[in-house]
């Protein structure tokens, strides 16, 4: 199978589980579950998300727009995004932790975009600009750093993603994800003119993009955090070069340093949290080393890692995703992590959806 036959693969397997992943809420809401064989049993703000950015305009445009105010009209009062909501119309904002993760505000902004940029509809953003702002506001930030701060004497749940780890301090993968909620609502802002809070959300942008120096380890990764879990972030330090948060000189040291790690880091196209053989310091629950968001290996990082990796070892890259293409044919489902005698649920829509959002990238890197 070359790169062109993967890349088709995996848009087309991406669009069926979105297809199977499919509910309609109690209201009559078309919604949308991680997972296509409803293990996960809700709808999931970040999961919707990737959605968005893996298939733009494969979920019809009505869908996308009640599903996201289906999320953002059960906003709390003091701000906080839904992490997930029921069937029946009950939101849940915590996960572990007495406060939410802190990623699903900048997820609502990045819908709003998506719409815009799908559809071509501002509309829902013009309905609930202060609704993203009050969201915004709500995270928690560190007073010394414009950077997300989890309170190690309180910790909770950070990036969805990671949600059973207690990373503490400034946390980086929420910060990378507010830097670029941050951008993207300027976006918005500036295609209905509205001049000065595009220019107050592209200068917070650029704080929390200098403030990201204060997590770089100096070994061409970003710590997870600052505190508890001050360990090598695989995901974290790759996403920030698809967004484009490092500078060129960084973009490059991070691609070599994830391409000369490619076997610690990488299996079945499917990628670990953190270079083997280490599992987190700390956690919120008991998680078994090598299993789920403590050392198995997902799909849901695989294009941005593949991206990263692609700057400067393009055949590797290309390698990386028609494996992961392979691997799910021969098991013949997307399982959401996967390691060594261990599968975690199948059917998992991000495990595809995330890396066809970056297919078009990968396709104009390996030319």
């Amino acid at each position: 199978m070359n790169s062109e036959e993967a890349f088709k693969w995996i848009v087309e397997e991406a669009g069926k589980l979105v297809g199977k992943s499919m509910m309609k809420a109690s209201d009559g809401t078309m919604l949308f579950r991680p997972d296509g064989g409803g293990n996960y049993d809700a709808f999931w703000t970040r999961d919707f998300c990737y959605m968005l950015e893996g298939l733009p305009r494969h979920i019809p445009h009505e869908n996308a727009v009640q599903a996201y105010f289906f999320i953002v009209n059960r906003q709390r009062e003091d701000g906080a995004i839904p992490d997930r909501v029921g069937l029946d119309g009950k939101p849940f904002y915590n996960v572990l932790g007495s406060n939410p993760p802190t990623d699903n505000p900048q997820f609502a902004v990045k819908i709003a975009w998506e719409i815009w940029h799908s559809y071509d509809d501002i509309t829902p953003f013009v309905q609930t600009a202060r609704m993203l702002e009050k969201a915004l506001n709500s995270l928690p930030l560190s007073r010394k750093a414009d950077l997300i701060w989890i309170d190690p004497d309180n910790p909770h749940s950070s990036y969805g993603f990671t949600d059973v780890v207690a990373k503490t301090g400034e946390e980086l993968f929420s910060s990378l994800l507010l830097y670029e909620a941050h951008i993207k609502i300027a976006e918005l802002y500036r295609a209905i003119g509205r001049l000065g809070e595009a220019g107050l959300h592209e200068a917070k942008a650029g704080r929390v993009k200098s403030s990201l120096e204060k997590l770089w380890s100096g070994e061409g990764y970003f710590f997870a955090a600052s505190k508890d879990c001050r360990q090598l972030d695989v995901w974290g330090s790759a996403y920030s070069v698809w967004i484009g948060a490092v500078d060129h000189s960084r973009t490059l040291e991070i691609s070599r340093q994830l391409s000369s790690h490619f076997d610690y880091i990488v299996r079945w196209g499917q990628v670990r949290h953190l270079p083997e053989p280490y599992g987190w310091e700390r956690t919120l629950t008991n998680v078994k080393p090598g299993t789920y968001q403590n050392g198995a290996y997902w799909g849901t990082a695989s294009g941005w890692v593949a991206y990263a990796i692609s700057l400067t070892e393009r055949q590797l890259a290309e390698q990386m995703v028609t494996d992961l293409v392979q691997f799910c044919k021969s098991e013949g489902k997307a399982w959401e992590c996967v390691n060594m005698d261990y599968r975690k649920c199948p059917d998992y829509v991000a495990t595809l959806a995330c890396p066809s959002s970056l297919v078009q990238r990968l396709k104009l890197s390996l030319q």
